[in-house]
């Protein structure tokens, strides 16, 4: 099962709004296929390993161990339950059972209905942790939160004022990438209609794998901002435009309605800060480099203080905590890449 959770993280950015599966068959205690879920509308990630067999014999009494319940409707594919009850395998391991309610238990009860035998729960909370995204969204009906922000050493995240619309660097070359992978792991991303202007920011990926996020701004729209570069491309990025201020819960719920599983807040600090105000985040990334300022803007503070960083990127200090109410966790796990 750790292999299928394994092969599922190469989904990660490409595979929304579907979640992350990985897929192992073994025969006689041998691995004799595997695959994973590569992007909505393609071959799930069982129909990856059966058919990627080319000898569809050995799957006579063969095993499949799958890191998410298998689907039992017809999508953009058709239900891999029947494709598994047809293949001829004999017994199937599930890490965690789907909580869409148009797979909750059916792909596992179909599954038991034509004899194959059905083990659930393997590994079921790291298989749960992988599809925090699509957990979240299914079950609390928000995107799953992640808030990013750079500092300087002593708390400044912008300048008090600036002459050229473009970002001023506050981090390193290192770290700048790594916010590029953060970028190409979320579905989507936001920033309020200050940091467009002042910015003039591009909101991709291409220093890690140009896997791009869908980009939300909110805010008022203006007739200048046409020629801002994030909306250059009218397919990168729409505006979400209140006719009043929106709490951070009325903007998660838009994103919600729009199918967003997942959104990295990166500013500016206002936005942010509403997101921390009222408990609405999952995971927090400080980038606090080992500049210092005079002046400047302050970045968003949380409610409490921050760990010591988990990450160095050259003279820069990563901290990333998770939320739980009244208490952050610090994830200590992260390794540069």
């Amino acid at each position: 099962m750790q292999r299928c959770l394994d092969l599922a993280k190469n989904g990660l950015g490409t595979t929304y709004p579907n979640p992350l599966v990985g897929c192992v068959v073994v025969k006689d205690n041998v691995i004799i296929s595997e695959g994973w879920h590569y992007k909505a509308g393609e071959r799930h990630a069982e129909a990856q390993a059966i058919n990627g067999l080319k000898d569809k014999k050995l799957l006579a009494g063969a095993t499949l161990y799958v890191s998410l319940e298998p689907c039992n409707h017809h999508g953009r594919t058709p239900p891999c339950a029947h494709l598994i009850a047809d293949s001829g395998i004999t017994k199937v391991v599930v890490g965690a059972k789907d909580a869409n309610p148009v797979v909750n238990g059916s792909g596992i009860a179909y599954l038991q209905a034509n004899g194959i035998e059905v083990i659930t729960d393997v590994l079921c909370h790291q298989a749960e942790a992988l599809n925090k995204r699509f957990f979240t969204f299914i079950k609390k009906q928000r995107p799953y939160i992640i808030l990013k922000w750079a500092e300087t050493s002593n708390g400044y995240s912008a300048p008090l004022s600036k002459d050229l619309k473009r970002p001023v660097w506050i981090t390193t070359p290192e770290s700048r990438q790594h916010v590029h992978k953060l970028r190409a792991q979320e579905q989507a991303i936001l920033i309020g209609s200050a940091t467009l202007r002042q910015d003039n920011p591009r909101l991709t990926a291409k220093d890690w794998n140009n896997i791009n996020p869908q980009a939300f701004v909110l805010g008022q729209p203006k007739i200048s901002d046409e020629a801002l570069t994030l909306f250059k491309d009218p397919s990168h990025a729409q505006w979400i435009n209140p006719k009043q201020q929106w709490s951070a819960h009325q903007i998660a719920q838009h994103l919600y309605k729009n199918g967003i599983q997942s959104v990295l807040v990166e500013g500016g600090t206002q936005t942010i800060q509403s997101f921390i105000d009222q408990d609405l985040w999952d995971e927090c990334y400080i980038y606090r480099s080992s500049v210092k300022w005079q002046s400047g803007i302050s970045g968003p503070r949380l409610k409490t203080k921050t760990t010591k960083a988990s990450v160095s990127f050259g003279q820069d200090q990563l901290h990333h905590l998770l939320f739980k109410k009244e208490t952050f966790s610090p994830k200590v796990s992260i390794q540069p890449s």
